[in-house]
């Protein structure tokens, strides 16, 4: 695979950011989907405490 500075040096913009950006967006979503399933299983207890605790501790993850 080429090196990063080769991929912006021999490639148009938009591919080359396309081809960056991709990936990164694919984790983002898999870590949403994770935050959103632990959310949901901490909420199973009924403790409001324990729900936002995850909540603020995802925007550190």
């Amino acid at each position: 695979m080429k090196s990063d500075q080769e991929l912006f040096l021999r490639t148009p913009v938009k591919k080359a950011v396309l081809r960056m950006a991709i990936p990164t967006v694919i984790s983002s979503l898999v870590l949403v989907i994770y935050n959103m399933a632990d959310t949901f299983f901490v909420g199973q207890t009924h403790d409001a405490c324990q729900v936002a605790a995850v909540s603020l501790t995802n925007a550190v993850l």
